[in-house]
């Protein structure tokens, strides 16, 4: 199994989407970049993003993606940072193969080979797109 862990802000929204903070909601073309991922590599989605502690929050991601043919099979559990959450994950799931993180800050230099680190101000991007691929592809 493929899977991309998905974080939400700076990734599918962005700093233009997050100062007008009634509408931080994921934008379309993010979405889109991710489902070319998806797409290209048959891999599943886990929320990594704080986004998976929130009812309402996660709700909403569960409403993007499934607007362009998407849903996530899991969520990461809260822990003391992304890099032990994204770990304790995959110890529990050893039918991954491989594996993209998908996110905007560094994720404390552990999985530097798996890291497509994208910026908060421009999010999901082709050339991330291509990355990711490669990464799950290879």
């Amino acid at each position: 199994m493929k899977v991309v862990f998905l974080d939400i802000d700076g990734v599918l929204n962005d700093a233009i989407t997050t100062m007008d903070l009634l509408d931080d909601k994921p934008k379309k073309e993010h979405l889109e970049c991710l489902k070319a991922i998806i797409d290209a590599t048959d891999a599943k989605i886990v929320l990594s993003s704080t986004w998976r502690l929130f009812p309402s929050a996660r709700n909403d991601v569960k409403n993007a993606l499934r607007n362009v043919g998407l849903e996530f099979i899991d969520k990461t559990k809260e822990l003391r940072d992304r890099a032990s959450e994204i770990k304790e994950w995959l110890s529990r799931h050893p039918e991954v193969e491989k594996f993209v993180i998908l996110d905007d800050e560094e994720i404390s230099g552990k999985f530097p080979d798996n890291l497509v680190q994208t910026t908060f101000y421009r999010g999901l991007l082709p050339e991330h797109v291509e990355k990711a691929i490669k990464i799950l592809n290879s």
